[in-house]
């Protein structure tokens, strides 16, 4: 009886086909973290030597370097300590306006941000940017109280 039974067990296994497998699939994946930065770089000497007497025109006073890899864009805000006025502490004030990479037209800056640029696009950044100022002259030293004038700008980069 044994051995019939062994026998017939060798047969099924004989008669029914093993069934493998003909197509297998493997998930291959990686995963690539967000860059996000900025870079303020002053032009040497300029943005701490402006002209308040004969006033600056479209001064070139910094190079913004903007890197991202955001899949949604970014955009580019900047606000002034001083609301758009170098100030010599609170005798006296020039107003300026700036110009943001290449902008037709200057504007004002407030102490809250204000987007100089807005990339609605996603996709791989590396892009310097000119800040230009411009402020019109007194004229005269003697329109305006002796000291040094000065605001602080903030550039701040954010994912759209």
């Amino acid at each position: 009886m044994k051995k019939t039974l062994i026998a017939t067990a060798a047969m099924v296994i004989m008669a029914n086909p093993i069934f493998a497998a003909t197509q297998g699939t493997l998930l291959l994946q990686g995963q690539v973290d967000q860059v996000l930065s900025l870079t303020v770089t002053a032009e040497s000497g300029v943005n701490t030597n402006l002209d308040l007497v004969n006033g600056e025109e479209d001064l070139k006073v910094a190079v913004v370097t903007e890197e991202t890899n955001s899949n949604t864009g970014y955009k580019i805000l900047v606000r002034s300590a001083n609301g758009g006025l170098l100030k010599n502490g609170a005798l006296d004030s020039v107003a300026y306006t700036v110009k943001y990479d290449g902008e037709a037209t200057a504007r004002s800056l407030t102490t809250s941000d204000v987007a100089v640029k807005n990339v609605s696009t996603g996709g791989v950044y590396d892009h310097e940017s000119d800040f230009e100022v411009s402020l019109t002259g007194s004229g005269s030293a003697a329109a305006l109280t002796q000291g040094t004038y000065s605001d602080t700008v903030t550039f701040t980069i954010q994912v759209n």
